[in-house]
């Protein structure tokens, strides 16, 4: 007997999380909008999938990208046809992790900032502010911050015209629990990454350097 069910009820992942782990011989079709897809189990592991033109382990990146649609388990069907060879689990989380990454890189462009930088180790909390020194991206706590010194330091590199400067690298702040490490960002962007003592400070910045070039690089 088949079992039907709503994407929104079940999500793809935990649908082959559950037929590989108890070892199931089974066909996972889901279907939304006009798209239809397949996926095969075979005692553990994913042997065959396919989604529109996609076949293998992309079929699988794509069907787990959906949100809404239908799905049916059919047990005791096999696939003729082997297109994946990767185990389960590493199949599933890399298709989560693509799914993350365009979620990024479809944001704005502080929301990307924010979201790329927050993940870093070390790193306790990200500050995207505009040139006016508004916190774009970010939550303040408590009554004082450091982020007013970092907008009047902001100011003051402007009246100076060093902040757009070809030597510029950053501003590191250091306090008694924290380091706070600022970053320019092109169009009229700061960037403040607040970190904890154990970061090693030249190579978090030629890090998040990296990062922030890679965002500003044109797609």
């Amino acid at each position: 007997m088949a079992l039907v069910g709503s994407l929104k009820d079940l999500k793809l992942a935990n649908i082959i999380q559950i037929n590989c782990i108890e070892r199931n011989v089974a066909r996972v079709t889901v279907s939304s909008a006009d798209q239809k897809g397949a996926i095969y189990f075979t005692h553990g592991a994913i042997t065959h999938a396919e989604f529109g033109p996609y076949v293998g382990e992309r079929a699988v990146h794509e069907m787990l990208a959906l949100t809404d649609g239908e799905f049916k388990v059919e047990g005791g069907l096999e696939s003729s046809t082997r297109t994946v060879t990767q185990p389960w689990n590493s199949i599933v989380l890399e298709g989560l992790r693509l799914i993350d990454e365009k979620k990024v890189t479809s944001a704005p462009i502080p929301r990307q900032l924010f979201g790329m930088l927050s993940g870093l180790k070390h790193v306790r909390n990200v500050f995207v502010l505009n040139f006016n020194g508004q916190v774009i991206e970010g939550k303040l706590k408590g009554p004082t911050h450091p982020l007013t010194l970092t907008f009047v330091w902001y100011k003051v590199k402007k009246l100076l015209s060093l902040f757009y400067a070809d030597i510029f690298q950053y501003i590191l702040l250091r306090r008694k629990d924290d380091c706070f490490f600022i970053f320019e960002f092109r169009p009229n962007l700061i960037v403040v990454v607040e970190t904890d003592l154990k970061v090693i400070a030249p190579e978090f910045s030629i890090m998040v350097k990296k990062l922030l070039k890679q965002i500003n690089s044109p797609k």
